[in-house]
């Protein structure tokens, strides 16, 4: 927390770019996982850190949400080799990022390439230039098996500068998915949204007349934040078998809140 307000005192200062203030912060690393050296934080901690870094800069985040939806799709991917590895760079302050595929759409899908493999070309993922040092895509390896396959966003940039060079991926950077890792991520990603929600909406209601009904709003929000995080929390220490249907009804619930909570009541998709 008090990494936090020093990064706040940061962000409040005359920043070009407000999202290069994180990885001085040591923020990036506070989801590592106790078995890799991490801190074990709590995420009722983590969504407390995204619900006041919003209120002083969205670009940073947006970044540190996508980047903890990166981590949790890695803790159960991969090799305990891989992830070492990749908890290594975000120590070193390197920002992950989750591309998010676009919704009826397919995965691309790695084919091999000398020693290494290729990515083809479309896909559902969102591969657009961004501020991050990596980005983690959702693919199809042999197989037809899914997999994570990490690339060097120095490498996405020129090659989305070159469109006829082969965007390549080194086999140490390609994850096999972990059988929960998808739901998991996809529950962060609720989570870490109503979290930055809460924010937002709780520091309008500082500087604003807001309607009374908001605060109820904000408590049940609230509310549904700490219970995502309790359960968030088991899965992460005791690792207890997933129950799908338990992970779809936090996700509409918390979305469901975090709308309504934004003053949009139309019904969740």
């Amino acid at each position: 927390m008090a990494a936090l307000e020093r990064l706040g005192e940061l962000a409040i200062g005359a920043h070009s770019d407000q999202a290069s203030i994180l990885p001085a912060s040591g923020l990036l690393a506070m989801s590592i996982p106790a078995s890799f050296g991490g801190a074990d934080i709590s995420n009722l901690i983590v969504a407390e850190a995204v619900s006041r870094l919003v209120t002083w800069s969205t670009a940073a985040a947006e970044r540190l949400l996508r980047h903890l939806v990166a981590l949790e799709l890695v803790r159960t991917s991969g090799s305990t080799e891989q992830r070492k590895a990749i908890y290594g760079r975000v120590v070193l302050g390197d920002v992950f990022e989750f591309a998010f595929q676009r919704e009826g759409s397919l995965p691309p899908r790695l084919v091999q390439s000398g020693l290494a493999f290729a990515l083809e070309p479309g896909g559902g993922s969102d591969r657009a230039i961004t501020s991050a040092d990596w980005q983690i895509v959702r693919a199809f390896g042999a197989g037809s098996e899914p997999v994570a396959a990490i690339l060097d966003q120095t490498r996405v940039s020129l090659r989305d500068e070159d469109a006829k060079t082969e965007l390549t991926v080194h086999p140490d950077f390609i994850l096999s998915l972990g059988e929960n890792a998808e739901s998991l991520a996809r529950l962060m990603t609720a989570f870490l949204m109503a979290a930055s929600a809460r924010g937002k909406v709780g520091a309008m209601t500082q500087t604003t007349a807001a309607d009374p009904s908001v605060a109820i709003e904000l408590e049940l929000l609230d509310a549904m934040i700490q219970k995502a995080a309790s359960l968030i929390d088991g899965i992460q220490v005791d690792d207890p078998p997933i129950d799908f249907a338990q992970i779809d009804r936090f996700c509409l619930a918390l979305d469901t809140a975090r709308l309504r909570c934004s003053g949009d009541h139309s019904p969740a998709t």
